[in-house]
């Protein structure tokens, strides 16, 4: 059976283990918000819904697709329609800054994924190469925030490189419309090395982007609820053994992510997982850290990316 192989505290005993008066009563109906479409970096809420995660805690989970972590994360921070999901690190502490009233309650990876990406013959290696070619934004994603960050911490003049506004695909590098595109590498970058491209990857967490990046949040009013900070606590439990199937076995949790969406390339799929496997790091998977918070909080501060400084007590449970 499906990660039968896995250990004690990832899948099976929870299974075995949980009291039936639990599988009797009805399941509380939850609805997370991930912050962007289906792809390996969300692979730990769907296998976690999968493998019975969820149910095996009372829950009855649906995921809503969103529109990027900023939005998440204001959206969460509103707590209207939704009141738990997913953003980035940054996201987050930006957001708590201009009012959003929600806080990290997991961080499941600890540096970001974001990439600038271009084709290998373009040979983007470097911040300093990027200058005199054109990259490709797209408003109001996170992604933007971040390449500002690696102009800051690099010391690059952000007029000597052409800004081109862009979707989320790679059509734009494709067509030549721009030179470089940015994105969690796991994403497009994969996709497009799945499909035979040669890319050059420069990588913002090896220049200088010191910020926690994939993580769980929660609205404020809802942690301030003892009933649904109970229910929080449960959907991070059963979040951590769905990432736990992805890390344990990233080829078998490539297999049934490809089951629940099969019109995805199963080498995309294999290479991305393969790439969130790496970037969950060492256990505790979800473990989010003062220090973490506060290396995150000082490159977001020093870059001039907070609209006003922000306490680690007001981003993050610890």
């Amino acid at each position: 059976p499906a990660f039968a192989s896995l250990p004690r505290r990832t899948l099976i005993v929870g299974a075995l283990a949980a009291p039936a008066l639990a599988r009797a009563q009805p399941r509380e109906k939850v609805e997370l918000l991930i912050d962007w479409k289906p792809s390996p970096t969300y692979a730990g809420f769907y296998l976690a819904q999968k493998i019975g995660a969820f149910e095996r805690r009372g829950l009855e989970v649906t995921i809503a697709v969103g529109q990027g972590a900023s939005v998440s994360a204001a959206e969460i921070g509103r707590g209207e329609n939704h009141w738990i999901g997913s953003s980035s690190g940054a996201a987050t502490a930006i957001a708590r800054s201009r009012g959003a009233a929600m806080k990290s309650l997991a961080v499941y990876y600890r540096d970001t994924p974001t990439v600038i990406y271009s084709l290998a013959t373009t040979g983007i290696l470097r911040p300093q190469d990027l200058y005199g070619r054109r990259i490709g934004l797209v408003p109001g994603s996170i992604t933007v925030e971040e390449y500002r960050a690696l102009l800051a911490a690099n010391g690059l003049d952000r007029s000597r490189i052409p800004e081109v506004e862009v979707g989320w695909d790679a059509r734009a590098i494709l067509d030549g419309k721009v030179d470089a595109l940015i994105d969690y590498k796991e994403i497009t970058p994969a996709e497009l090395i799945a499909q035979g491209h040669r890319l050059a990857i420069l990588r913002l967490a090896d220049f200088g982007v010191d910020c926690y990046s994939l993580n769980l949040i929660v609205s404020d009013a809802a942690w301030a609820d003892p009933a649904r900070r109970a229910t929080a606590r449960r959907i991070a439990e059963a979040l951590a053994e769905g990432y736990g199937a992805v890390q344990a076995q990233p080829a078998e949790a490539s297999r049934s992510f490809i089951a629940l969406f099969p019109a995805l390339s199963p080498r995309y799929v294999e290479l991305g997982m393969a790439d969130v496997a790496r970037e969950l790091g060492a256990p505790p998977l979800g473990g989010q850290t003062r220090a973490g918070w506060q290396a995150t909080l000082a490159t977001l501060g020093k870059l001039g990316l907070l609209q006003r400084p922000v306490a680690v007590e007001e981003v993050a449970i610890l």
